[in-house]
């Protein structure tokens, strides 16, 4: 199960004819590695490319039309390992703060005055490297291009999904396991739950791994540091588990709530309004309709049932985002309001429409939907799956039972 080198070769030969369409001279392409997990915005674009991961550095791609790929690596082993699984030869070892000379002298040669060159990374890109490629090639113009490779990445085809099928049965077992452990050790601390949980994924060959593992009376917030999440479940508590994983670049996410112990009515009452938001949020996912009413959607029973939350000082996540190669894949994400920095009151009419509001739902994109509630001193809830368009509808991959996890 993978993706083979043919298709990576296709993808750059189409990304290469866009390239020579919108008259740029040659595309860069820097990337962040694995090891960042979700914080990664760029990881994406080059696994989509060459499939190539820089781990715990950084990598470079250029393509030039006409020429084979040149890919800069920070060091000589990934140089020979690169040199191993890739199809081109033009693999160098360069280190990271002088890939902006490297990537100048490779260009100059071919560039005039005024010529453009098509650049995606920069928000990543250290500042001294982004520095060095602008004052190595005055009076060239580098431009943003991530529109080329955006919708490429947008439609998942088979080899994506069979992948993505393959995290987010991982992410099943990865819940399978959290159950037995709860029920079976219950005097461990979350953080070794935690670490337990994610041994599963890189047992089953994730590249990354890790887990937000809340738990306590009332769920306040997401925990990841290890000096919060090293609470004991105790009868009483409500907790919320957050998978996050990589699998050969694919990426699987899903959340679940529960309990120890029978719920509360208020925990019970805040699950049930999540799993509304959650119903309703699925509801419109089918082809053509459109992207911006699946998060719409979720939020009007949010506002339903907690009429003035809007503008309190509430912790929430967003209620979805696009899944791929990145754990917030491009377009579609930004389609899902941050609540911090974007939140729209949808008991009200009037709100202006933005162009990605119109975005319609198409097959083969692949929603990661999770609704969420924290509501102060009372209770907490979220629940996450993978979400994929098909002809008739959608697909949710999770098969881990959405219901309230009591044990």
């Amino acid at each position: 199960m993978k993706v083979t080198m043919p298709i990576f070769k296709q993808r750059i030969e189409t990304v290469l004819k866009m390239v020579e369409s919108e008259r740029l001279e040659a595309l860069v392409v820097f990337s962040s590695g694995s090891s960042i997990g979700f914080a990664s915005t760029t990881h994406g674009y080059l696994r989509y490319l060459c499939d190539w991961d820089p781990l715990n550095r950084f990598a470079a791609l250029i393509l030039i039309p006409g020429r084979e790929p040149t890919l800069l690596v920070p060091a000589r082993s990934p140089q020979l390992f690169a040199k191993e699984i890739l199809w081109f030869n033009d693999i160098r070892a360069v280190p990271v703060l002088e890939f902006g000379n490297e990537i100048a002298s490779i260009l100059k040669p071919i560039l005039r005055s005024k010529d453009k060159v098509g650049y995606i990374g920069q928000d990543e890109t250290p500042f001294k490297v982004y520095d060095t490629i602008i004052h190595g090639l005055i009076g060239i113009d580098l431009v943003d291009a991530r529109h080329l490779i955006d919708p490429l990445r947008m439609i998942k085809d088979k080899g994506a999904i069979d992948l993505h099928r393959r995290a987010a049965k991982i992410c099943d077992d990865m819940f399978e396991a959290f159950e037995h452990i709860l029920k079976t050790e219950k005097a461990k601390a979350g953080y070794k739950i935690q670490a337990d949980i994610e041994h599963v994924a890189r047992y089953a060959g994730c590249e990354y791994a890790s887990t937000f593992f809340s738990i306590g009376p009332v769920v306040d917030r997401p925990r990841y540091y290890l000096k919060e999440c090293n609470r004991n479940p105790a009868p009483g508590d409500q907790y919320l588990l957050s998978l996050f994983i990589m699998y050969q670049g694919h990426w699987g996410h899903a959340i679940r709530t529960g309990t120890v112990g029978p719920p509360s009515l208020e925990q019970r009452s805040v699950f049930d309004v999540v799993a509304q938001m959650h119903e309703a949020a699925l509801a419109q996912v089918a082809p053509g309709n459109k992207v911006s009413d699946i998060w719409k959607a979720s939020e009007r029973v949010a506002c339903r049932h907690y009429p003035n939350y809007i503008g309190k000082d509430w912790y929430r996540l967003k209620a979805g985002h696009g899944l791929g190669l990145d754990y917030s894949d491009p377009v579609l994400s930004n389609i899902f309001p941050n609540p911090y920095s974007k939140q729209k009151d949808l008991s009200k009419s009037g709100n202006p429409a933005s162009a990605e509001d119109e975005i319609l739902v198409q097959t083969g994109m692949l929603f990661e939907l999770h609704p969420n509630l924290f509501v102060p001193e009372k209770a907490a809830a979220a629940l996450g799956d993978m979400v994929l368009v098909n002809e008739k509808g959608h697909e949710i991959l999770n098969r881990f039972s959405s219901k309230m996890m009591i044990v």
